[in-house]
């Protein structure tokens, strides 16, 4: 069988550049998402390390002054005073609780910032006067 050559295309199967610079541009898209979320996700884990040192200096120096009234003899206007700063560290120790991830540790500080909250305000009422 002869083939004839006037029915013969000059036919460009050379398209492997094309391919594979399209192909390097999607991996490398997928890369660059890929390193994204680990940035993110070790931010996430930075920022939430962070929040839980923060939580936990805070609630030591709220038990720390609740000890230290324990010995104290106090008048309205003081206690009223710690009281108020004792009630603001509460207010935001349950505000930094309430964006970490459910568990253990979620509980206990917006557990420990209610009873800071409710012991400052025995103190803002006068409870705890002499």
């Amino acid at each position: 069988m002869k083939i004839d050559t006037k029915f013969h295309f000059e036919l460009n199967f050379n398209t492997s550049g094309s391919i594979s610079k399209q192909e390097n541009k999607v991996f490398e898209a997928y890369l660059k998402n890929a390193l994204l979320e680990l940035e993110r996700a070790d931010f996430l884990k930075q920022a939430e390390n962070e929040k839980l040192k923060y939580l936990s200096e805070k609630l030591d120096s709220s038990l720390a002054l609740l000890d230290r009234i324990t010995k104290l003899d106090l008048n309205f206007s003081t206690s009223a005073t710690i009281g108020d700063l004792l009630l603001s560290q509460a207010y935001e120790m349950e505000k930094i609780a309430e964006t970490l991830p459910e568990g253990g540790l979620k509980f206990l500080f917006k557990e420990s910032a209610l009873y800071i909250g409710l012991e400052a305000e025995k103190l803002r009422n006068g409870f705890y006067l002499r």
